[in-house]
């Protein structure tokens, strides 16, 4: 049985997804998988969609690893 998913913020939910999933990036990164659910939150116990700077350049190497196409602007949070 799966856990339903809550929270979809953008960027965060659909770089997670791109990259297989919050368990696959977590482990990437070296974190747990509640602060990825975190980056999916809104405010204000999540971060509303934004991924922390810190983690860019990490995700950025997964994402190529993985052979994801993905750019630096993908990362930034969309300006409302």
């Amino acid at each position: 049985m799966s856990i339903p998913t809550l929270h979809t913020l953008n960027p965060a939910y659909k770089i997670i997804e791109r990259l297989g999933g919050k368990s696959t990036v977590a482990t990437a990164l070296q974190l747990h998988v509640s602060t990825l659910s975190r980056w999916c939150q809104p405010w204000p116990n999540g971060t509303g969609g934004a991924i922390p700077q810190r983690h860019w350049p990490q995700i950025l190497q997964l994402a190529e690893k993985k052979q994801v196409r993905m750019r630096l602007v993908d990362l930034a949070q969309p300006r409302s």
